[in-house]
């Protein structure tokens, strides 16, 4: 994407600057440089901080530390996060302002009161409907392996390649053994919109009827199949439900 921007601004990776993680337990842990930026990049917080000053709102020169005192004094769960104070395992918000945190966010009661169960009616995805759902007969679900982070960018230039160096398709074994396919296998799995080959592997760790891969690897192009179905109310599109079939050679593969 940097060919098609107008402006890039060459920011240093997690490695290569000191600051602070927020994780999805609370927890704001401290990380420290660990190796030199490559010439020409700065750390992030100092662009933004170029950038204002350019802009006509003056500012001191970025600390990384004097930036988490900001923090502490605008959010109040972190009121008591300091740069010193974070410690090697950091502190779980709230944080209180003489620096004890909270274990536990919710221990007698929930902060708001008892919550609300909200019904909804089930609402089938257009994936599994349509006067050609006979020709899809597979359900593709997606997902991630434990080796790779998401469409693999990060983790595809780590030695966890050599765990994992490709997308692969699994299917149940009765579903490959109706029709004839065996581990290793290279299959065309087509949906509506798309089409790409995979290699199988049979697993029991899907269930007949639905077919499981990931999408770390460009080339597999596992996009090409997903719709563009979107949850009603959340916006969120149907990467779980894809209606595909696979075909080995000339011959299609039905439930």
């Amino acid at each position: 994407t940097a060919g098609l921007a107008e402006v890039v601004l060459p920011a240093a990776s997690h490695l290569e600057k000191s600051g602070t993680f927020t994780n999805g337990e609370r927890r704001v842990q401290r990380v420290n440089r660990v190796i030199a930026p490559l010439e020409g990049t700065r750390a992030d917080g100092r662009i933004m901080v170029d950038i204002m000053n350019r802009m006509g709102y003056p500012q001191a020169g970025y600390d990384p530390a004097v930036l988490l005192e900001e923090i502490s004094r605008v959010v109040p769960f972190f009121a008591g996060v300091s740069w010193d104070g974070l410690g090697p395992d950091g502190k779980q918000w709230p944080v209180n302002e003489d620096g004890g945190d909270t274990k536990i966010l919710h221990t007698e009661r929930f902060k708001i009161g008892k919550g609300r169960f909200v019904f909804t009616d089930f609402i089938e995805t257009p994936e599994l409907q349509g006067d050609d759902v006979d020709e899809y007969p597979f359900i593709l679900t997606t997902g991630r392996r434990l080796q790779h982070y998401n469409c693999g960018s990060m983790t595809r230039r780590t030695p966890l390649l050599d765990l994992v160096d490709h997308d692969e398709l699994l299917i149940n074994p009765s579903d490959a053994g109706r029709c004839d396919i065996v581990d290793g296998d290279e299959v065309l799995l087509r949906s509506r919109k798309g089409r790409t080959h995979l290699q199988v592997r049979l697993s029991d760790e899907v269930r007949p009827g639905v077919l499981f891969t990931t999408f770390h690897f460009p080339e597999a192009a596992i996009n090409h199949l997903t719709s563009g179905v979107l949850d009603q109310d959340s916006m969120t599109p149907e990467f779980k439900v894809v209606a595909v079939s696979i075909t080995k050679a000339s011959r299609v593969c039905t439930r």
